[in-house]
C-alpha cells in the first residue's frame, strides 16, 4: 500500500473514531444523535454537489443501494451507543468487517492480496476485535449488545462493497460520497421524523451545528477511504479504515474516561504489526 494512500487514510480513521465519539459524548440520545448526523448530510450534501457536480450516472444504482443500507446504519450505531460503552461496543462494530469485506472482495471481485497483506489484514482484525473481547469477558457486554455489533458488521460489509464498487465507476469519489450522504441522510431523516418526530425536531433546533459538522467529518473521511479504494483493493482499504478503533479507544481513555488496560495495549500493538504488513504487502 503506498505511503500517501496510507496515511491518508489513518488520517480518515481518525475522522471516523473523532466523530463517533462526538456522537456518543453529545447532549441526548445517542439514537437522535446518529439521526442528526444524518440531518446534517442531508441539509449540506445538496449545496456541495453544486461543486462536485454529480457522479457519474453509472454509479447511480450504487448511490441509491448504498443509502437505503446507510438506513438502518445509522439507527444501529445510536442504538448501539444508547446500551454500551464506546470503547466497547465500536471495536466490536468495525472490528470484524475487514476481514469479511477483504473475503468477499477475493471471491466475487478478484481483488487476491499477497500472503504478506492477508497476514495484515489478519492482524488488524484481531486486534480490532480484542480492543473489546477483555470487556465482554468482564460482563460489560451482554448478548443484546454484541447481537447489535453483528448486525452492524454486516451493515458494515454491505455498504464498504457497494460503494467500492460504486466510487470507481463514479468518475469522482467527492461527487459519490456527496449525493450518497445526501440521499442517506435524507431517507434516515424521513425514519426518524415517522418514529420519533418530537425528540427529532427538538434536536434540529437545538444542536442542528453539530449535526453539520460531524456530517462534514464523515463525508471527508469516507471521501477519502473511496478514493483510496479506486486505488487499491477495497478489502485492505477496509482494514485500514478499521484502525479507526485504536483512536476511538484513546479517544474513550482520554476523554470518555473509559479504562484502557494491558489486553487493549497488545490489541493495539497487533493492529499496529497489521498495519505494516499491510504497507510491506
Amino acid at each position: 500500500m503506498p505511503l500517501d494512500a496510507l496515511f491518508a487514510v489513518l488520517g480518515a480513521a481518525l475522522l471516523h473514531a473523532t466523530w463517533n465519539a462526538l456522537m456518543k459524548r453529545g447532549a441526548g440520545d445517542p439514537l437522535i444523535n446518529s439521526c442528526l448526523v444524518a440531518f446534517g448530510g442531508a441539509l449540506v450534501g445538496p449545496f456541495l454537489l453544486l461543486f462536485t457536480g454529480l457522479p457519474a450516472a453509472a454509479s447511480w444504482p450504487y448511490v441509491v443501494a448504498s443509502a437505503i443500507v446507510h438506513v438502518p446504519y445509522f439507527l444501529i450505531i445510536g442504538f448501539a451507543y444508547r446500551i454500551a460503552d464506546f470503547s466497547v461496543i465500536y471495536p466490536l462494530m468495525r472490528g470484524g468487517a475487514p476481514l469479511i469485506t477483504a473475503i468477499l472482495g477475493a471471491f466475487l471481485l478478484g481483488e487476491n492480496l499477497t500472503t504478506i497483506a492477508w497476514c495484515g489484514v489478519v492482524l488488524v482484525c484481531s486486534g480490532i476485535v480484542g480492543l473489546s473481547a477483555n470487556a465482554f469477558h468482564r460482563g460489560r457486554l451482554d448478548a443484546l449488545g454484541l447481537l447489535v455489533a453483528v448486525t452492524a458488521v454486516a451493515i458494515i460489509v454491505a455498504y464498504t462493497l457497494i460503494d467500492g464498487l460504486g466510487a470507481r465507476l463514479s468518475g469522482s469519489p467527492a461527487a459519490y460520497v456527496v449525493a450518497n450522504t445526501a440521499l442517506g441522510g435524507f431517507l434516515t431523516v424521513l425514519v426518524a421524523l415517522a418514529v420519533r418526530p418530537a425528540d427529532m425536531v427538538a434536536a434540529i433546533r437545538s444542536h442542528w451545528a453539530m449535526g453539520v459538522v460531524t456530517s462534514l467529518m464523515a463525508m471527508l473521511g469516507y471521501g477519502i477511504a473511496l478514493w483510496a479504494m479506486t486505488r487499491m483493493p477495497i478489502g485492505v482499504v477496509g482494514a485500514v479504515r478499521e484502525t479507526s478503533v485504536l483512536f476511538a479507544t484513546v479517544i474513550a481513555a482520554v476523554f470518555l474516561r473509559e479504562r484502557f488496560g494491558r489486553a487493549r495495549v497488545a490489541a493495539a500493538i497487533a493492529i499496529v504489526g497489521g498495519l505494516i504488513a499491510i504497507q510491506s504487502g
